[in-house]
């Protein structure tokens, strides 16, 4: 009887201890696992930290490169604005051929004559222009205003083989000249229609479209200042 007890009292111990060292041995297990999961935890914290410090110098470094090439860019970009300003362009002159011009015999006045007489000259128009009454009344009116003298053109009309230049009233030969000057203005204007227009063979003149009527001469309204 004292032998079973103390048989079941060993197998008791050996349970114990049995117990014992597993529960040590788990517990130590446990342990140094937490503590690697700790340090694996740790190690990918500190991965984690590493790798974003990379991304973010990485994000700096190619922030500072696209700066640093904007910046180059825009000095390029400068730079070839300053160049261009720089560089001068030498127009090519353009070959300006000349009008081929003809010459058209009128009358004027010549104020250093004595006598006041109507006095040829010679005025230049365009080859392809036609020669009609209102171009040679503008050429005579140019020619008398080389001599200081301004006339006053209302219209030029035509009617048949009559032309019918009507004046302004308040210019020459109305108003400003002798009688003199006022008869060799007539004269130039309607010898210059007369001799270059074939199909006209009279002028008539007139203020403004009534008789012609100043100081010195009086018109009726279709009566013939010249005729061929």
């Amino acid at each position: 009887m004292k032998l079973s007890n103390k048989k079941y009292i060993l197998i008791t111990i050996l349970i114990s201890v049995i117990m014992l060292s597993g529960c040590s041995y788990i517990r130590f297990d446990t342990f140094n696992d937490a503590d690697k999961t700790s340090e694996s935890d740790n190690d990918l914290e500190d991965e984690d930290k590493d790798s974003n410090q990379n991304s973010v110098n990485n994000n700096k470094d190619e922030n500072e490169v696209k700066k640093s090439t904007g910046t180059d860019n825009q000095t390029e970009m400068q730079d070839k604005v300053s160049a261009g300003d720089k560089t001068t362009v030498t127009p090519i002159p353009a070959q300006i051929q000349p009008i081929a011009q003809k010459e058209l015999m009128i009358y004027s006045i010549n104020a250093n004559s004595a006598d006041t007489s109507i006095d040829a000259v010679v005025a230049m128009v365009p080859n392809d222009e036609d020669i009609t009454p209102n171009l040679i009344v503008e050429k005579v009116v140019e020619a008398l205003a080389d001599q200081s003298i301004i006339v006053g053109i209302d219209s030029v009309t035509t009617k048949d083989d009559i032309v019918i230049v009507s004046f302004i009233s308040d210019k020459a030969p109305l108003i400003n000249v002798g009688a003199s000057i006022e008869a060799t203005i007539l004269d130039a204007i309607a010898q210059s229609l007369i001799d270059n227009l074939e199909d006209y063979n009279k002028v008539i003149y007139r203020v403004e479209d009534k008789a012609y009527a100043s100081g010195h001469i009086e018109l009726k309204i279709d009566e013939v200042y010249l005729e061929r």
